[in-house]
């Protein structure tokens, strides 16, 4: 696309979105990614509509700055404008904290698809064995599959490269080995820029087991992280209550799309409740995610607000 016309057509794009959005709009509009990489995001987040599942990628997922969503959006501004506003057309509702952006889309539509490049034809089935040309949100149930019969985990659309879950499971095994894991409550301050802040209240049967922190390189020191995961485990039936805190400057804000989101308070200050059970809120220059879903709306709130 010649870049003049890029920035006609962006300013086209943004002037048609509801008031409410214009500004989200331009800001994602000022996002520069390379026409190829256009390419990838738009396929890329087909299939992570597919795969993903955000309890288990939260910490991934937040560490990018960027997500699935805001990626989407960015990158078809560039590549697709009348995608794009299509796209953007559909967000109903957002919330925003200072470093925190939830927005909440109309994804009713199942039947948008996007086709298979020319460097996966052919080697991309489903779990009946039969080739697939067009990808479509609805494979979420069950799966993409390699002609050897492995379920896939990610493909790379220029190379054609695909990961299958066994490579990918593998891979994590290796990044596991990065991380430094902490069941000393009493230390985690050791390792933060940040004031780790634990609750004080937890359903029955839970406690802390550990906190988990990205070395980078193997035997890497672990010192100022901006990030610290923490696990609260049932040993009675190994259920676990997930949280995530981050210390809050540009390097961690995040955009997410999810599902229901409503506007509570968190100790007297704005948090955003997702899918009726996770929380995240933002306060003393710290992010707090909180994953409720095996305790419910009504105790991670109890445990959210323990936080002071």
């Amino acid at each position: 696309m010649n870049k003049n016309n890029f920035h006609k057509n962006k300013e086209n794009f943004i002037e048609g979105i509801q008031d409410e959005f214009q500004g989200f709009a331009a800001e994602l509009s000022k996002i520069d990614f390379s026409e190829e990489s256009n390419k990838e995001f738009v396929f890329q987040t087909i299939l992570k509509k597919i795969n993903y599942r955000r309890e288990n990628k939260v910490n991934k997922i937040k560490k990018t700055g960027i997500t699935a969503a805001l990626l989407l959006i960015a990158s078809t501004l560039i590549a697709q404008t009348t995608f794009a506003q299509d796209t953007v057309g559909k967000i109903i509702k957002r919330i925003s904290l200072d470093h925190v952006t939830i927005i909440q889309s109309n994804d009713e539509d199942e039947s948008k698809e996007v086709s298979v490049p020319d460097s996966l034809k052919g080697k991309v089935l489903d779990k009946n064995g039969n080739i697939i040309t067009k990808l479509t949100k609805d494979m979420e149930k069950n799966g993409l599959y390699t002609t050897g019969g492995e379920k896939i985990y990610s493909l790379n659309p220029d190379n054609g490269t695909i990961i299958t879950e066994k490579d990918a499971k593998e891979e994590e095994k290796k990044e596991d080995e990065n991380n430094l894991y902490v069941t000393d409550s009493s230390k985690l301050n050791d390792y933060t820029c940040f004031d780790v802040k634990l609750p004080t209240y937890l359903p029955d049967g839970y406690e802390f087991d550990r906190a988990v922190l990205d070395r980078g390189e193997p035997n890497e020191e672990v010192k100022d992280s901006k990030y610290i995961d923490l696990q609260f485990k049932n040993k009675s039936n190994g259920k676990e209550i997930f949280m995530q805190e981050r210390f809050a400057c540009e390097e961690t804000k995040t955009v997410e799309d999810l599902g229901n989101i409503k506007k509570i308070s968190i100790n007297g200050v704005d948090a955003i409740l997702s899918d009726n059970n996770a929380i995240e809120w933002e306060t003393n220059n710290t992010i707090y995610f909180l994953s409720g879903k095996n305790i419910g709306k009504d105790e991670a709130i109890k445990v959210a607000e323990s936080i002071k």
